[in-house]
């Protein structure tokens, strides 16, 4: 394993001040392809691999009605009588080339995307979006937490490094909860859990009412961990534009001391971990390339394409 501080020296204040907004020099079209994620130019083209057609793999449909699993079952069935290809296709090559495998970037700790969640992830949607409102559906109690479940949130849950928001949730007529802790529930599935301090009494009697209550986001933390977040995708751009093909293992986004640990691969530019003159020297290249990309001022935005959360760029 390797770690790479997405701060360090004189450029960690720089590097910590990037945001989804920030400047940023435009992604390497063939790297973000090659490790899964769909890319859209701002004029609505859609990228796509000179050197391989690897195509990623389709979203899973919304499960079945009950009505359909007869149908469906038949259909398994079938298949299993049918004998199975010999060989798996070919992939194409227009480039002449082996088509580079797939870099996983998904990290182990990571949140569900919106199909898997019940309440609706509006932090999803607008990293700058710091109050909403939400229907109130269920309250329970904790120890001396009090736990919210609402229809929506813009409170992002801790997971895939990124640690979670804090802030207030209030409602006519009730005494104001402070939100410590955000979470996916563990025994709920696809709830997002607001763990809050305040008066358990007086919000499960509003449960029964279904009121309204106003979600209000910590804004100075929220951009401060989103920046953080960017900083850790960049550096991996960095890494990248540096020749070397490692493997993202675990982003660590937390203020504290922000990393992203890499699992070298046979693939690319080499580097003996070993050598803390080569280690020294290669932190020294990352740190100016760094620099570099920020320099560069170049609009960076995110969209939906299918469905699909989509980094755009010029």
């Amino acid at each position: 394993w390797l770690k790479v501080l997405t701060g360090w020296g004189a450029n960690a204040r720089r590097v910590a001040s990037l945001g989804p907004s920030a400047a940023m020099e435009p992604m390497d079209c063939q790297h973000l392809l090659s490790i899964g994620l769909p890319v859209q130019t701002l004029s609505g083209a859609t990228a796509s691999s000179a050197g391989s057609s690897q195509k990623s793999a389709p979203a899973k449909a919304p499960p079945a009605d009950s009505a359909a699993l007869p149908a469906q079952a038949e259909a398994k069935a079938k298949a299993k009588a049918e004998p199975a290809k010999a060989t798996a296709e070919p992939a194409e090559d227009s480039g002449g080339g082996a088509a580079a495998p797939a870099r996983d970037m998904a990290p182990a700790n990571g949140n569900p995307g919106r199909a898997q969640q019940k309440t609706l992830g509006l932090y999803l949607e607008d990293t700058y979006l710091f109050e909403h409102t939400a229907k109130l559906l269920d309250v329970w109690q904790d120890g001396e937490k009090v736990c919210l479940e609402l229809d929506q949130t813009i409170f992002h849950p801790q997971g895939g490094g990124q640690p979670c928001d804090v802030g207030s949730i209030v409602a006519d007529g009730l005494p104001p909860l402070e939100v410590i802790f955000v979470q996916l529930d563990k025994e709920r599935l696809g709830v997002v859990r607001h763990d809050c301090k305040g008066d358990f009494a007086a919000w499960s009697a509003a449960k029964e009412r279904g009121c309204v209550v106003t979600c209000k986001v910590d804004e100075e933390k929220r951009r401060l961990f989103a920046r953080t977040h960017s900083a850790g995708h960049l550096l991996d751009v960095a890494v990248h534009d540096l020749g070397f093909r490692w493997t993202a293992g675990k982003g660590y986004h937390f203020p504290d001391g922000p990393y992203v640990e890499y699992i070298p691969t046979a693939e690319g530019r080499q580097l003996d971990n070993k050598d803390a003159k080569a280690k020294d020297a290669v932190i020294a290249e990352l740190d100016a390339r760094m620099k570099e990309l920020i320099a560069r001022a170049s609009p960076v935005s995110v969209k939906k394409l299918d469905g699909v959360r989509t980094v755009a760029f010029e």
